[in-house]
């Protein structure tokens, strides 16, 4: 597996050379589904098909009694080919469609996006950014937990506190803080940040300041763009019942030969467990 550290250096070289080059994923995705919808688009590449033969296909997109597989194939075979009528198609689809075949088409009208702008920007090179938590724009979104010290409630004082410090790094780092929930002895957030902005930094200016004016958080810090994670998983992360492979099971090697990175874990931090100590 490649290592998260090394993968968002990548990530953040190309973006440095020429930001055009990269296309996030922004929808939040399971990542099952989309490793399962890149192995499948490169097995069905192997195989050459016509641009109207799969849009004959187009009815069974809407047949009931038509299996998710077949549906899931055609979405697939119509992002492959570079046609602005078939990109419109799937972005219709995508937005009328609903339940898990929603999720299908929406990663195809994604792909389909990155090919025409490939074209049009005459770049071969395009690459697909995928996390299971999306992102907007250049930026990734990022579920972090941060924990009381001594898992005692936080007080009106130090929830003002936390809440001034994700203000300042939001500022310092054009960080979009997206929800900030701050409840018994959690600090849960939803955060959109640039690419080229280092996490570790981010969220590390914001612990630095609050063990500078009163040292009350714990030293496990849990920073994933996979996915949010419950209470029930937070306490278990905390207290060392569950390791990272129990919860993010992601491997990028699986993805050879396709436009893509994942980037099943964050920033770069040590891959030894998803919380972690600044110190």
């Amino acid at each position: 597996m490649s290592s998260s550290g090394d993968l968002l250096d990548r990530i953040q070289k190309m973006y440095s050379e020429n930001p055009q080059r990269l296309n996030i994923i922004e929808e939040q995705i399971d990542l099952d589904i989309q490793m399962n919808y890149f192995k499948r688009s490169g097995m069905l590449k192997k195989h050459v098909v016509e641009l109207n033969d799969v849009l004959s296909k187009i009815p069974i997109l809407y047949d009931v009694e038509a299996r998710l597989e077949e549906k899931r194939d055609i979405l697939i075979q119509l992002a492959s080919f570079e046609d602005i009528e078939t990109f419109r198609f799937l972005e219709k689809f995508k937005n009328d469609s609903d339940g898990e075949i929603k999720l299908w088409a929406t990663m195809a009208y994604r792909e389909s996006k990155m090919l025409l702008e490939s074209s049009l920007l005459e770049d071969d090179n395009q690459i697909l950014i995928s996390t299971g938590l999306g992102g907007k724009g250049a930026s990734l979104r990022y579920f972090v937990c941060l924990v009381h010290k001594n898992e005692d409630f936080f007080t009106e004082f130090q929830e003002k506190i936390i809440r001034n410090e994700f203000a300042s790094s939001s500022e310092r780092y054009a960080m979009e803080i997206e929800s900030l929930h701050v409840e018994n002895h959690l600090v849960k957030a939803s955060l959109l940040i640039p690419i080229n902005e280092p996490v570790k930094n981010v969220v590390g200016d914001v612990i630095d300041a609050c063990e500078e004016l009163g040292d009350f958080l714990d030293k496990h810090v849990i920073i994933t763009n996979v996915r949010a994670f419950s209470d029930s998983e937070i306490e278990e992360i905390v207290h060392g019942k569950l390791q990272e492979e129990d919860l993010l099971g992601f491997d990028i090697d699986d993805i050879s030969g396709s436009p893509y990175i994942g980037n099943g874990d964050s920033d770069d931090f040590d891959d030894e467990s998803d919380d972690d100590d600044f110190e």
